[in-house]
């Protein structure tokens, strides 16, 4: 190669290998807790929380929710501090609230908890995302009905808006999608041919599609979005009673448990990075062209 045009080439391939080797980097880290919690829901008003989920609209921003016996109040809180800075009521009637989910500026919540599996109809509330400060909102209400009572702990929405929920039991659990919800009328929970862990106690779709995790008292159960079959299990922080999780990017998610002063750990998951580097635009095109510019400057 001409020595002028190496020469041009070098800061364009120097840079390239950077973004590249980043990337590697991010994806590589190794998986597990952090050994300390991000921070502490320390709102006494906050000792049962069953529902979790992350904002995508404001920075540092998470939903919480208390399960039965409590009042129907939906908690902002920053995730770095535990700080409660938000606090919608609901002007709806709930049994037995059980998970949170967010997808594209619409939070949902799951009435949808039954100990003693008995109840006739379970419930997805929905509500615009309330983001910091006070307010009451009437959110409306989805009922669904099942081929057979379970408790379930567990509400996912995927990509398209459709909600998913999984059933919490002592052996294999079961997986519903929810298409065509209606204000009007009950709508009948479609079961899925996938089969879920024992005693899962909330899920979550990766913000980019490529994953799921359901959170079980067992581990992190980390699946891909299409198969749902298990790609990895990690274990558990140290927590009281594991509750709710929720992503904060496709590699990494916050899991809090039960209890008064409840903490929040990072858990960093498995770097599947075949799927989420493919997804990175022009990426492969990236490496391909620093693999042949380096061949030809040898």
């Amino acid at each position: 190669m001409n020595p002028r045009r190496r020469r041009m080439l070098i800061p364009g391939l120097l840079i390239a290998l950077l973004v590249v080797a980043a990337i590697a980097s991010f994806t590589g880290r190794a998986e597990g807790a952090e050994e300390r919690p991000v921070s502490r829901m320390s709102d006494p008003r906050i000792t049962e929380s069953s529902g979790l989920a992350v904002s995508r609209a404001h920075d540092d921003l998470a939903y919480t929710i208390n399960d039965s016996g409590h009042d129907p109040v939906v908690y902002a809180v920053r995730i770095s501090t535990g700080e409660t800075v938000g606090v919608t009521r609901l002007d709806a009637h709930m049994t037995d609230p059980e998970a949170l989910a967010l997808h594209d500026g619409t939070l949902w919540v799951a009435d949808t908890g039954d100990n003693a599996a008995v109840r006739d109809e379970i419930a997805l509330l929905a509500l615009p995302e309330p983001g910091p400060g006070d307010r009451s909102v009437t959110p409306d209400r989805y009922r669904v009905t099942l081929d057979s009572p379970a408790d379930i702990e567990a509400l996912l929405v995927d990509g398209a808006g459709v909600p998913h929920l999984v059933t919490k039991v002592i052996g294999s659990g079961a997986v519903y999608r929810l298409d065509d919800l209606s204000t009007e009328s009950p709508v009948a929970a479609a079961r899925l041919d996938i089969t879920a862990p024992p005693l899962v106690t909330d899920a979550a779709f990766a913000p980019d599609g490529s994953s799921v995790v359901l959170l079980t008292y067992l581990g992190v159960h980390v699946l891909d979005a299409d198969s749902w079959r298990t790609r990895a299990t990690l274990p558990l922080p140290p927590l009281e009673q594991a509750e709710t999780i929720a992503y904060t990017d496709p590699f990494h998610v916050l899991v809090g448990s039960e209890g008064e002063n409840s903490p929040l750990y990072r858990v960093v998951l498995p770097a599947v990075a075949s799927r989420e580097l493919a997804a990175v635009p022009g990426l492969g095109l990236l490496v391909l062209l620093v693999a042949r510019l380096s061949d030809q400057m040898r």
